[in-house]
């Protein structure tokens, strides 16, 4: 099997394993001409975290959202992707090149459209629940990016300073995320160094569950992945060692594959005394 770390194309990664970062590879072709990076679905971090620091998760979203039309559905669900929520819509769809959310830019979330399509309870990965978490980045602002001194984060970077593939010599265009009602689910940019710090924030040694309710976990293993039109990110952590790992135009996961690769190599190069 190929080393994935001896993968070609576009992607960044810094490691982890002690008081400070170590670059593991770094800016090339689009990263070296570009800052800002695109999140996708680690944006799910810090929403579900701003949910449940200013909201009572266990009350039912009808409370805060009333046209919402599960009565029983609670903010946690929506946090924990057990509402029975699809992914999107039906009048969404997931299209292999065009861009679902380009229609919903500059248009507010219809909240009737929140049906559930399976029993409450269950996990199902569900935008359409983060995306009605909605009025949020103010409070995100305040509750996590000042407090991990982030400073870069945003939803619509200006054009020059996104980090993008190309194909054929265009740049990909990226999805309409964040200009979209469905921003909560997947809309945020910001630097490679920025995506870092939120890593150090959320896994602080000491920190609350609150700073990762919105994680995977495996065992003793923590991560949060995000995979959009042509990107991919992973921030993991594993035997004390943390990955944050940024690709472009590579297949779906590549950067969950990098992460755990270069994870195992640390654990293994601790063990042997190298």
């Amino acid at each position: 099997m190929r080393n994935p770390l001896e993968s070609s194309g576009h992607w960044r990664a810094s490691l982890r394993a002690g008081d400070g970062w170590r670059t593991v590879r770094g800016p090339r072709g689009p990263y070296a001409t570009a800052s800002m990076l695109e999140w996708g679905s680690i944006t799910k971090g810090l929403v579900g975290t701003t949910a449940w620091l200013t909201l009572e998760v266990d009350r039912p979203v009808a409370r805060y959202l009333p046209g919402v039309p599960d009565a029983d559905m609670t903010v946690a669900d929506l946090v924990h992707h057990t509402s029975g929520l699809p992914r999107l819509p039906a009048t969404m769809r997931d299209r292999l090149f065009g861009d679902p959310y380009r229609d919903a830019v500059g248009v507010p979330l219809d909240h009737a459209v929140a049906v559930p399509a399976t029993p409450r309870g269950r996990f199902v990965y569900s935008n359409l629940g983060y995306a009605l978490l909605g009025d949020w980045f103010a409070a995100v602002r305040q509750h996590i990016l000042e407090p991990a001194g982030i400073s870069s984060a945003a939803l619509v970077p200006a054009h020059a300073d996104r980090v993008v593939p190309k194909l054929f010599g265009r740049a990909i265009k990226p999805w309409a995320l964040g200009e979209s009602s469905f921003a909560a689910a997947g809309g945020v940019w910001s630097t490679f160094d920025d995506l870092c710090r939120y890593a150090d924030w959320a896994l602080e040694p000491g920190a609350g569950r609150s700073r990762t309710v919105s994680w995977q976990r495996e065992a003793a293993s923590i991560w949060i992945n995000g995979e959009v039109r042509a990107a991919g990110a992973v921030i993991a952590n594993a035997a004390g060692v943390t990955a944050v790992v940024h690709t472009l135009a590579k297949a779906p996961h590549a950067a969950d594959t990098i992460a755990t690769a270069l994870i195992e190599q640390e654990v293994r190069s601790k063990r042997d005394g190298r």
